[in-house]
């Protein structure tokens, strides 16, 4: 019982020692403070950046109508992109896009980037240009461009565009590219790379 009383007063006497050793903390809130801008005013946000290289851009008006259902992109270059030898469909890819390529001439104007890009307009026949935008290794921030035409299309089509030869050698690599589907000056449907 002692015992229990000792701890007791004790304890008391210890919470009472702490309680004075702690100053008061004061009710303080800081000053606000607006921020410093020195006139400089926020940029206004714009709907459309046109890419950097590019003069204009096309406006973005989607159409459900038209839709961009699948991008196949291969590099064929077999210094860069070699095929697995255990796999037969990766082997025989350098093959169906190098077919009829007999002189080093010929298999030099093959290797470079090609996209495949299937689409469908399920609307009224119109005029449309399929585009590919693209950046390459060697030349930085310039966007380049092929296209290519359809005249009163509707329906199911698969279209190849190729960056081969000269532009893939003088170039390099493709490392960003924007597929767009352009009908009447808008673009009415389109896919980008990751870092685009």
């Amino acid at each position: 019982m002692r015992k229990l009383l000792i701890l007791g007063v004790f304890g008391l006497w210890l919470s009472h020692s702490q309680s004075e050793d702690t100053p008061d903390v004061p009710d303080f809130r800081p000053a606000k403070v607006e921020p410093t801008t020195q006139g400089a005013e926020a940029p206004a946000p714009t709907t459309g950046k046109v890419p950097d290289g590019m003069k204009e851009d096309y406006p973005v008006e989607k159409d459900e109508n038209i839709s961009l259902n699948k991008i196949y992109t291969y590099l064929n270059d077999p210094a860069v992109n070699k095929a697995p030898p255990d796999n037969p469909m990766m082997v025989y890819e350098p093959k169906y896009w190098n077919h009829g390529a007999i002189l080093a001439k010929d298999r030099a104007e093959r290797k470079g980037n090609i996209f495949v890009i299937n689409w469908q307009n399920d609307g009224e026949p119109a005029d449309f240009t399929v585009r590919l935008d693209y950046r390459q290794a060697m030349s930085r921030e310039r966007v380049m461009t092929k296209t290519q035409d359809y005249k009163n299309f509707d329906g199911y089509e698969k279209t190849v565009l190729k960056v081969t030869g000269d532009d893939y050698l003088r170039g390099g690599v493709v490392h960003s590219w924007r597929i767009s589907v352009v009908r009447d000056g808008k673009i009415v449907a389109e896919k980008k790379s990751f870092i685009w």
